[in-house]
């Protein structure tokens, strides 16, 4: 009998002059820490998504055996989904420095892929490429509304609306609540809050339209 794998963080991020660390809010009193620009934009994406359960940073050490010595290589995160899909193992790696190092990184990688292998999950690599796609745009396009003032009346009705036809489109609930041009834009800023403060959500990769349709985060 085999004993399923469990992931916690294993090596604790610290701060250093070379690159730029900090830490991103996900769930209610969970927190994750990254220490590059592009590890933080990888995470964006993936806090903003309902079917990421657990993220856990830098989550386990894998051994790996490179000219007759062995080697721990800690991946930087793996990511757990609530809809079935396979986990992830993730090492986040500029173009450059990948391209230019594959060589001497591939026994730890090869050895990441069996070990992702083993334990039901897959390993990818996550450049700029990768990392910088249309929904990361999306949502970062968003960001400006978060801390938008908006009346809890007007967010009552909208989430319950949406609650109750199990999702709409933006257009609708426009028409629904927000009549004349003036309260039509206002009713925007405050969908777009809602979706920047995940309380509403779409499909990100998706331009965002007034056709737009939305949905609970956690429906």
């Amino acid at each position: 009998m085999t004993t399923k794998q469990t992931f916690k963080q294993v090596r604790k991020i610290k701060p250093t002059r070379l690159s730029v660390s900090g830490h991103l809010p996900f769930k209610e009193g969970i927190s994750l820490p990254y220490e590059s620009t592009l590890e933080r934009d990888f995470l964006f994406y993936f806090t903003y998504l309902p079917t990421v359960a657990e993220i856990v940073p830098q989550p386990v050490r894998i051994p790996f055996v490179k000219n007759g010595i062995t080697y721990h290589y800690t991946p930087d995160f793996f990511i757990h989904f609530n809809d079935g899909r396979p986990s992830l193992l993730i090492e986040v790696k500029p173009k450059s420095k990948w391209q230019k190092h594959w060589r001497e990184w591939k026994e730890k990688w090869k050895a990441a892929m069996a070990f992702a292998k083993q334990n039901d999950c897959i390993f990818h690599v996550y450049d700029e490429d990768r990392v910088h796609h249309a929904a990361f745009y999306n949502i970062n396009s968003l960001q400006r509304y978060k801390r938008l003032q908006c009346d809890l009346e007007d967010i009552e009705a909208l989430l319950s609306q949406v609650k109750l036809l199990d999702g709409t489109t933006i257009n609708y609930l426009l028409a629904r609540f927000f009549g004349g041009d003036f309260h039509r834009g206002q009713g925007l800023r405050i969908i777009y809050h809602l979706l920047a403060t995940k309380q509403l959500t779409c499909n990100w990769f998706e331009p965002i339209t007034e056709f737009t349709e939305v949905w609970g985060f956690n429906d």
